[in-house]
């Protein structure tokens, strides 16, 4: 009798013992399937305020193109660092707008070319002279430049959005200041800007493949809706 129980008691603890690992299983089960399941986040409308987040990779890559060294490459990446321009779309139309505080690289460009400008004053007057005269070429640019401060206020207008091609077209290359174009070249226009919306966040890029080698560059911009 005492051992029939012992049986009883050994099978009862093992059936508990194989209901409670198998009852852990399912539920860890449960909670891989609704993790996996887990639906990406609605994408907001395209309407709207889109502010640039992580705008120094944009720079970087830009620049790791433009030029060769190192050290000019870092040293513009930094002038640039706090510039985070704003994509506003109404309808089918897209502006570019963006603040840039044009100190660190007028000191940099003096350093950099001497022979060109003796100081950063003489190097703001020059790089001044010369965007004024690459905006003038094209409707769609403006700004406004504090010649005392060395803020420069830009406007990239014309852009034009296919939601069907899902797409931003703008006539002209997105710049800095009229001089320093976000892609490998200001003559390769109009520029076409592929996007895709995670939430609210919009990603649009440029691409370029270079059929001698094959090479494929992208040139990515990221932003994130304005809240309002």
């Amino acid at each position: 009798m005492m051992k029939t129980m012992k049986k009883i008691s050994l099978w009862t603890m093992s059936l508990l013992t194989l209901l409670f690992v198998a009852g852990c299983a399912e539920q860890q089960q449960q909670q891989t399937t609704a993790e996996t399941t887990t639906e990406a986040p609605a994408p907001v409308a395209l309407e709207g305020e889109w502010q640039a987040i992580d705008f120094r990779d944009t720079i970087e890559r830009t620049f790791l193109y433009t030029y060769k060294d190192a050290y000019t490459r870092l040293k513009t990446t930094e002038a640039f660092e706090d510039v985070s321009p704003t994509l506003t779309i109404e309808g089918t139309k897209v502006t570019l707008t963006y603040t840039a505080d044009m100190n660190k690289y007028f000191e940099f460009f003096a350093e950099a070319h001497k022979d060109i400008a003796k100081d950063k004053a003489e190097a703001a007057r020059v790089l001044a002279a010369n965007a004024q005269k690459n905006i003038k070429k094209s409707e769609d640019l403006s700004g406004t430049y504090n010649d005392e401060t060395y803020i420069y206020k830009g406007k990239q207008e014309g852009g034009v959005l296919d939601t069907n091609a899902k797409t931003i077209v703008f006539p002209d290359v997105p710049n800095l200041f009229g001089i320093l174009p976000l892609y490998i070249s200001s003559t390769e226009v109009p520029i076409t800007y592929h996007y895709e919306v995670n939430g609210d966040i919009l990603t649009m890029y440029a691409e370029k493949v270079y059929k001698e080698n094959g090479i494929h560059l992208v040139y990515p911009m990221r932003f994130k809706k304005v809240q309002k």
